[in-house]
């Protein structure tokens, strides 16, 4: 933070006594965090949706929150339900930060408790959780809540509570409806009965009417910050784009079986008894590794006596060409590195070829229980030439910026999906130069995609509330999935594929030039420059 916006801070806290005395001395504090507070405290009455992008600091402006509403001797009992993988993490920040002690067991005695919302669901302890009168309740990774028929969102909607904060980057990931719920929780009845609010506010599930009404309405109800906006002053992005030439039991696996999901796409056109989506599973499998591929590809049928001859090729690939490439870059660089893979099966490979190099490598996914996933992260972070190999499940919610080094040994196809992995390192925290390396296979759709995201779409430039709303006005045509698999399998001749993804990345920035600055001009800081990621980008 910089000399100006720390005076800033500081002459905001003036007014604010209680959370003055309260602030630890090394906490950093950025001035839109106050005015967050200052909102959802003075105008919301700590009942409100916190939205700030990944990486804004929506946990210290709950604790904030917290602070001062304890200071006031407002609250009493608080309750924080969190993902199980999140408890530490959320302990930590409030001990460390706040000085506040959290219990983690309902049995422990206190006023502040951080339990798992998957564990808070479910009898017993959902039934005494609501015979409790609250003062104030905590839901981070709120967007779980959604769904009105879920066991998440029943336990929240029963508890006795005076005060409520959800904690999400996206209070609406599929449709608006989603909003809706959230909104009622938050504020019952504040938007009337679902039938007004979809007469009054929808057009279609994704797409709203009388939109600058909705943003009013929102705007007593949420607090969203986004990185364009607050001119948060992070460290530069460095990009390498890593071309990978693969072998020649690996060329033959990829030709042919990308043949015979052409054809089997072209089958299925059309056929509503058959769905694409295992076609386009099996593509991003086979672009990630033959050992991620193998289970998908045994429950084939369709493929007759091929489907024995491909699973013998990809079986025989003991050490796929990126795999070995990478352990031998991680060799000769020997620092602590975040690898994200969309497949255990890749997963698995990785760690083992790592380890039988003697790197030090842990796998980190979802199945992982949560005792177990703090230890890991407290491994990771306690040695500089470790590395640690994620699913995207594994990665959601941590803070990781003790580490600079991420390499995406496979791209996902959806651009928010990269994105959310770099926030784990390029965040609040962050102070070095974070260093993101992407690998594709060349002469496969991995090399397209990337052109696509780095060159037409330009993903690592575009901040995360730009991009999302960019990619949910493209995909009103069709999920970005189905439409990049059309032009893959559809497509013959390679030029044409070559059009069609040019032809995206101009839809791209047609919707870029239109919805980026809802309001007119875009956010400038006080030099007039647009606020935006420091990105250099080159091959590796």
């Amino acid at each position: 933070m910089n000399e100006v916006e720390t005076s800033t801070v500081a002459r905001r806290l003036q007014s604010w006594p209680y959370l003055k005395q309260r602030i630890p001395s090394g906490l950093v504090i950025h001035g839109y965090q106050i005015e967050s507070v200052a909102k959802v405290i003075h105008q919301l009455d700590a009942n409100a949706i916190l939205a700030d992008e990944v990486g804004l600091g929506k946990t210290i402006e709950a604790g904030l929150i917290i602070s001062e509403l304890k200071a006031r001797g407002a609250i009493d009992r608080v309750l924080v339900l969190v993902p199980a993988g999140l408890i530490t993490q959320w302990i930590g920040e409030l001990g460390q930060k706040f000085g506040f002690e959290a219990m983690r067991s309902p049995k422990d005695q206190g006023w502040l408790w951080v339990l798992s919302i998957d564990t808070a669901k479910r009898p017993p302890l959902s039934v005494q959780l609501q015979y409790v009168e609250w003062d104030l309740v905590i839901v981070d990774e709120a967007h779980h809540l959604k769904n009105a028929e879920t066991q998440n969102y029943q336990l929240v909607a029963g508890l006795k509570r005076r005060h409520l904060l959800l904690l999400t980057a996206t209070p609406m990931e599929n449709q608006l409806n989603e909003l809706y719920i959230l909104v009622n929780l938050v504020k019952p009845g504040y938007f009337g009965s679902y039938l007004k609010f979809y007469r009054q506010f929808i057009l279609d599930k994704r797409t709203p009417k009388n939109a600058r009404e909705l943003r009013k309405l929102l705007a007593q109800v949420m607090v969203r910050n986004q990185r364009q906006e607050v001119g948060l002053n992070l460290p530069p992005r460095q990009v390498m784009l890593w071309p990978i030439r693969l072998s020649g039991p690996e060329q033959e696996l990829y030709h042919a079986l990308t043949a015979a999901l052409k054809i089997e796409y072209r089958n299925r056109l059309g056929n509503p008894d058959k769905t694409l989506l295992p076609l386009i599973l099996m593509q991003r499998e086979l672009c990630s590794s033959p050992r991620a591929l193998l289970s998908t590809l045994a429950r084939q049928d369709w493929l007759g006596a091929e489907r024995d001859r491909l699973l013998g090729l990809a079986a025989s690939i003991q050490r796929p060409e990126k795999v070995r490439q990478v352990v031998q870059w991680v060799q000769a660089s020997a620092e602590r590195t975040l690898i994200f893979t969309e497949y255990r099966g890749t997963q698995d490979t990785l760690v083992e070829a790592l380890s039988e190099a003697g790197v030090e490598a842990e796998c980190f996914h979802g199945g992982i229980q949560a005792r177990d996933r703090d230890t890991l992260i407290d491994w990771f972070q306690s040695g500089e030439s470790r590395v640690l190999v994620s699913t995207e499940a594994g990665g959601q919610g941590l803070n990781m910026q003790f580490c600079h080094r991420l390499l995406n040994f496979d791209l996902p196809w959806n651009p928010m999906r990269i994105e959310q992995r770099i926030g784990r390192l390029h965040r609040i925290g962050q102070r070095h130069p974070v260093e993101i390396f992407n690998l594709y296979s060349i002469g496969t759709i991995e090399e397209d995609i990337l052109r696509l995201l780095h060159e037409k779409i330009d993903l690592f430039r575009h901040v995360i509330g730009e991009l999302d709303v960019i990619l949910r006005h493209l995909q009103r045509r069709g999920s970005l999935e189905h439409r990049l698999l059309d032009i893959f399998f559809w497509e013959d001749d390679h030029d044409q594929v070559v059009n069609r993804l040019d032809q995206l990345g101009r839809e791209f920035h047609a919707a870029s030039d239109r919805f980026r600055w809802p309001e007119g001009a875009p956010p400038e800081g006080d030099d007039g420059e647009i606020r935006r990621p420091t990105v250099h980008v080159e091959y590796f």
